[in-house]
Protein backbone atom coordinates (compact mmCIF):
# COMPACT_ATOMS: atom_id res chain seq x y z
CA UNK A 1 0.00 0.00 0.00
CA UNK A 2 3.03 2.26 -0.04
CA UNK A 3 2.10 3.37 -3.56
CA UNK A 4 -1.23 4.71 -2.31
CA UNK A 5 0.49 7.30 -0.11
CA UNK A 6 1.31 9.25 -3.27
CA UNK A 7 -2.45 9.54 -3.90
CA UNK A 8 -3.23 11.28 -0.60
CA UNK A 9 -5.81 13.99 -1.21
CA UNK A 10 -7.00 12.47 -4.49
CA UNK A 11 -10.49 11.07 -5.11
CA UNK A 12 -10.43 7.30 -5.52
CA UNK A 13 -12.80 4.37 -5.86
CA UNK A 14 -11.87 1.47 -3.59
CA UNK A 15 -13.44 -1.93 -4.20
CA UNK A 16 -13.25 -4.45 -1.40
CA UNK A 17 -14.93 -7.76 -0.80
CA UNK A 18 -17.59 -5.91 1.23
CA UNK A 19 -18.33 -2.67 -0.63
CA UNK A 20 -17.28 -0.24 -3.34
CA UNK A 21 -16.59 3.25 -2.03
CA UNK A 22 -15.64 6.58 -3.59
CA UNK A 23 -13.90 9.15 -1.43
CA UNK A 24 -10.84 11.26 -0.76
CA UNK A 25 -7.81 9.25 0.29
CA UNK A 26 -6.78 10.60 3.67
CA UNK A 27 -4.05 8.07 4.49
CA UNK A 28 -2.69 4.65 3.60
CA UNK A 29 -0.65 2.25 5.71
CA UNK A 30 0.20 -1.42 5.40
CA UNK A 31 -2.89 -2.23 7.44
CA UNK A 32 -5.56 0.30 6.47
CA UNK A 33 -6.66 2.79 3.84
CA UNK A 34 -8.62 5.73 5.24
CA UNK A 35 -11.19 7.58 3.12
CA UNK A 36 -13.15 10.74 3.95
CA UNK A 37 -16.10 12.34 2.11
CA UNK A 38 -17.17 8.78 1.31
CA UNK A 39 -20.03 7.66 -0.93
CA UNK A 40 -21.06 4.01 -1.27
CA UNK A 41 -21.38 3.53 -5.04
CA UNK A 42 -22.37 -0.14 -5.17
CA UNK A 43 -26.00 0.52 -4.28
CA UNK A 44 -28.96 1.50 -6.45
CA UNK A 45 -28.67 5.05 -5.07
CA UNK A 46 -25.20 6.33 -4.08
CA UNK A 47 -25.22 6.76 -0.31
CA UNK A 48 -23.18 9.32 1.64
CA UNK A 49 -21.33 7.81 4.61
CA UNK A 50 -20.66 10.14 7.53
CA UNK A 51 -17.17 10.36 8.97
CA UNK A 52 -14.05 8.50 7.91
CA UNK A 53 -13.96 4.90 6.69
CA UNK A 54 -11.05 2.57 7.44
CA UNK A 55 -10.69 -0.26 4.95
CA UNK A 56 -8.41 -3.19 5.82
CA UNK A 57 -5.72 -3.35 3.14
CA UNK A 58 -6.04 -7.12 2.94
CA UNK A 59 -9.67 -6.80 1.77
CA UNK A 60 -9.04 -4.35 -1.09
CA UNK A 61 -9.64 -5.74 -4.57
CA UNK A 62 -8.65 -2.64 -6.55
CA UNK A 63 -8.19 1.14 -6.33
CA UNK A 64 -9.18 3.47 -9.17
CA UNK A 65 -8.08 7.13 -9.22
CA UNK A 66 -10.90 9.33 -10.51
CA UNK A 67 -9.51 12.82 -9.88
Amino acid sequence: MRELKTLTGRTVVVASDGATLRGVLESATRSFVTLVEVVAVDRAEPTLIAGAVLIPASRITYVQVVS
